[in-house]
């Protein structure tokens, strides 16, 4: 039976790449280590970074610093009132909160307007603020959810004082002045009132409804009224940076297999040198790169409307020099390898890592602030950083040149770093 013997085989043949061996296994490791990191922490602790939050004090009152007191002892957010100007901190205002937020400094901010106090105490409705970007809609949330639960647990006057002035109109004069002396012996002997507590009035019942509700959250969107998918501008930048990886590190792993196939020793035999061999490759990886992008935006301009005429030499801009990048990680990728299942195991950690790790896969908000920061290191955060400005932020050139002179950087650095290990080793 020869069965087992070419079973051997194979794996005398997979062997022998110690490092296609040792990265089979580091690779499922690592990137459950980082998933881990992101969702639990070590230890099995959470470590989620709070969420920064600005915050507008029109009121300006006790009650209003006792809620700003009240959210930045959350775990949750973090508050910031001020900020920096020239030599001092200044107060922010609706315009400079507002104007932060479209520029992508802070995602939400809260305004207590003014009245905030007297409304609490003649038992009005009491109304507050939220403004934000809605690409995070799920930091909205949580920033809505704790900003209610906040002022209801710690302000119940809110609540009672509608109730008692309510208590005439419902009942009468005689029955509402009686009902008014017995609820508030009831809340002083009683008060702080149990979270179960049972009431004999049902203030959820449409036919008996004592007060409507006390407390208002009005929400104001900043960004994204015009856009039919809030989500897309996020998330197709995301997926197309990380597929754009995959596809350039294949196309750099051409070179291993002409030379495997001895395609580069015929070629060198003609009046070509490796110079003109490896620049001739960078380009067509990076064709294909630029391609693939264009080609995906152009899907989503048709698809889903995705607006990507509105800065088309911001948005070029942009393809071109991730994709010059992209090139330059799978050309490095390639040249760091001695074989086609080294750079299959080396490509899926790295790519994964850095989609994971940069925010391609995994909403940056859910992060560590430790993972955070090191994301910001990599190539899939400053790609995405670039497109979304464009598309979200209607960024122009001069705003998005950060990420334009970063990523031009990592091609530099990386074409330069591959050419030279390739050049040593293409015979």
């Amino acid at each position: 039976m020869n069965i087992v013997p070419l079973i051997k085989k194979d794996i005398k043949l997979y062997s022998k790449s110690k490092g296609a061996v040792i990265l089979t296994f580091l690779v499922p490791m690592l990137i459950t280590l980082i998933f881990g990191a992101i969702f639990g922490g070590f230890g099995g602790q959470s470590a989620m970074s709070n969420i920064k939050v600005l915050l507008v004090d029109e009121d300006k009152s006790v009650t209003s610093q006792k809620l700003i007191n009240l959210l930045d002892s959350l775990e949750a957010i973090s508050i910031a009132t001020k900020f920096k100007s020239e030599e001092d901190f200044v107060p922010f205002d609706i315009q400079t909160m507002d104007d932060w937020i479209k520029k992508g400094n802070r995602k939400l901010g809260i305004v207590i307007p003014a009245g905030f106090e007297n409304s609490m105490k003649k038992g009005k409705k009491v109304v507050v603020e939220i403004h934000y970007d809605p690409k995070f809609a799920v930091e909205y949330s949580m920033v809505n959810g704790l900003l209610q639960k906040t002022i209801m647990e710690n302000f119940p006057q809110i609540i009672f004082g509608g109730l008692m002035n309510k208590a005439d109109e419902y009942l009468g004069e005689k029955k509402g002045s009686e009902f008014q002396k017995n609820i508030d012996g009831v809340i002083r002997k009683y008060f702080p009132i149990p979270e179960n507590r049972e009431s004999v009035f049902d203030m959820n019942n449409a036919d008996f409804k004592m007060t409507n509700n006390p407390l208002e959250v009005n929400s104001v969107k900043l960004l994204g009224e015009e856009k039919e998918n809030e989500w897309f501008a996020q998330y197709v930048a995301g997926m197309a940076v990380m597929f754009l990886l995959f596809s350039v590190t294949r196309a750099g792993a051409s070179l291993l297999e002409e030379k495997h196939n001895g395609t580069i020793n015929r070629l060198l035999v003609a009046p070509i040198s490796k110079k003109e061999i490896l620049t001739a490759k960078m380009i067509y990886i990076s064709l294909h790169g630029f391609v693939q992008l264009l080609v995906l935006f152009l899907f989503g301009w048709l698809v889903f409307g995705l607006n990507i005429f509105k800065n088309v030499p911001a948005l070029l801009t942009m393809i071109i020099v991730t994709a010059l990048a992209a090139s330059a990680l799978g050309i490095f990728i390639a040249s760091v390898c001695r074989n086609l299942h080294q750079v299959s195991s080396l490509s899926t950690l790295l790519i994964l890592g850095m989609s994971a790790l940069g925010g391609s896969m995994v909403p940056t908000f859910l992060m560590p602030t430790y993972i955070q920061f090191i994301g910001k290191f990599t190539f899939n955060y400053w790609a995405m950083k670039g497109f979304t400005d464009i598309f979200w932020r209607d960024f122009g050139l001069g705003e998005i040149l950060p990420s334009i002179i970063i990523l031009a950087a990592v091609a530099i650095v990386f074409s330069s770093v591959a050419i030279k290990l390739f050049r040593k080793r293409l015979v």
